[in-house]
């Protein structure tokens, strides 16, 4: 019996040692492999099949990360990291759900309700189901609860800007940085505020200027079509004659160009070759 522990103890050492050296899918091989023992013991197991399933999330294998959870959890359903992880695997993948990633940020908030993480996770995986103000409402609590905590306000932000609340962005932001201005993570996250506004204002921008040329064709259409060109040399009737194509008023002169129909130029080239 001890000797088939001190296998197991051994064997689980190597996996860890594997994801210590980023050998992701070296560890995934040698956890399956133990996974397969009918001797393990339950506490093993249930390590095991968290660790394969965040392998697999982030291998964005989500389907094999969502089996492995699902037995973590059976496992140990009192554990809110394992169903963290369930809804990340939901969250992240892009045919998953994100009704039961909410479910599973829910239990991991019931099962561990200090954890502004999954606070967080769970506010704005309600935002992305249509529960706006709840999911602001919880996402604004968490970054109140803690203000310094970077993965926190990632996620925190993250959601922010998803929702549209680029005001309320900006204030979690300010307060973190003054709270920790060295950060690059959160330089980076008011580098993406900065931009989301700035686009924004484009938008914004782009539909006034947008609302402005139809004003202006509903004019010309009034005027039967003709648009006044005011950058070119208005020349009267006295100035250049009958065939200039102008017409004057009483009030200005109006131009009308008349438009050429495109010819191909392939005959012209050929007959200067020839004289040549």
């Amino acid at each position: 019996m001890s000797r088939m522990l001190t296998l197991i103890d051994a064997g689980w050492e190597s996996i860890r040692a594997s994801v210590a050296r980023g050998r992701r899918y070296d560890a995934i091989d040698r956890a399956t492999t133990l996974l397969a023992r009918p001797d393990l013991p339950a506490a093993v197991a249930f390590e095991a099949h968290q660790l394969v399933g965040e392998l697999h999330t982030e291998a964005e294998r989500y389907t094999n990360a969502r089996r492995h959870l699902r037995a973590a959890a059976a496992l140990e359903p009192t554990v809110a990291r394992t169903f963290y992880l369930w809804g990340i695997a939901f969250e992240q993948d892009p045919h998953g759900c994100d009704r039961r990633a909410t479910l599973r940020f829910r239990r991991a908030c019931e099962l561990e309700p200090e954890n502004t993480v999954y606070r967080a996770a769970f506010g704005r995986a309600a935002l992305r189901c249509g529960r706006s103000k709840f999911g602001v409402r919880t996402l604004l609590a968490a970054a109140e609860t803690a203000p310094d905590d970077i993965p926190t306000l990632r996620i925190v932000t993250d959601g922010l800007l998803e929702a549209g609340k680029l005001n309320a962005a900006r204030r979690v932001l300010m307060k973190a940085r003054f709270l920790n201005p060295t950060s690059r993570q959160l330089a980076a996250c008011w580098d993406r505020m900065r931009f989301e506004e700035t686009r924004k204002q484009q938008r914004l921008l782009y539909a006034q200027q947008k609302t402005t040329r139809h004003g202006q064709d509903a004019e010309n259409a009034k005027d039967g079509g003709r648009v006044v060109l005011p950058f070119v040399r208005l020349v009267g009737m006295s100035e250049a004659g009958e065939d200039s194509g102008n017409q004057t008023s009483g009030t200005g002169s109006m131009r009308r160009d008349v438009v050429s129909l495109p010819k191909p130029h392939f005959p012209r080239l050929l007959g200067r070759k020839a004289d040549r």
